[in-house]
């Protein structure tokens, strides 16, 4: 979806991966990573023997990517979600948020809509829709769940 700089040697970039079937994920040393279930029921991770399970209404998960990290899906496919950032060249968080109302986008780089729909500046954005590096206000278009991506 995005990474900054452009091209193989990013510092950060936000990604949708498809999971089809339960199995390992790859291994990313030097990578700090944060995930959020897209959509699908969800997704039992086991990182370095620790077990997380996420689902629509968990919160970001965020890992060491070089961990050993085992997926297990709850009931059926799952898109996820992805921040990926390389540790020592940039920052980053992510947020998941139900939106209630207006959002500010001060100080936030990437939003992601996960469920239903927003528009910022006359734009709508549908799930799996994202603004990037736009200023405004995200306004709810109904119930919308978000990832608010804070970036540096």
């Amino acid at each position: 979806m995005a990474r900054r700089p452009d091209g193989d040697d990013w510092a950060w970039r936000v990604s949708i991966a498809d999971v089809t079937s339960d199995g390992p994920f790859s291994s990313l040393p030097g990578v700090d990573r944060t995930i959020a279930v897209a959509t699908g029921t969800g997704m039992a991770l086991t990182v370095d023997g620790a077990v997380v399970e996420l689902t629509p209404s968990s919160p970001a998960f965020a890992f060491d990517g070089g961990a050993t990290t085992v997926c297990r899906l709850l009931d059926g496919p799952v898109q996820d979600l992805n921040l990926m950032v390389r540790r020592g060249r940039a920052r980053a968080t992510m947020d998941v948020v139900e939106l209630a109302g207006p959002q500010p986008l001060d100080g936030i780089t990437m939003c992601v809509v996960l469920d239903g729909a927003a528009a910022i500046g006359g734009r709508r954005l549908d799930a799996l829709d994202a603004a990037l590096d736009e200023p405004g206000t995200l306004e709810p278009l109904g119930p919308a769940r978000v990832a608010l991506i804070r970036a540096d």
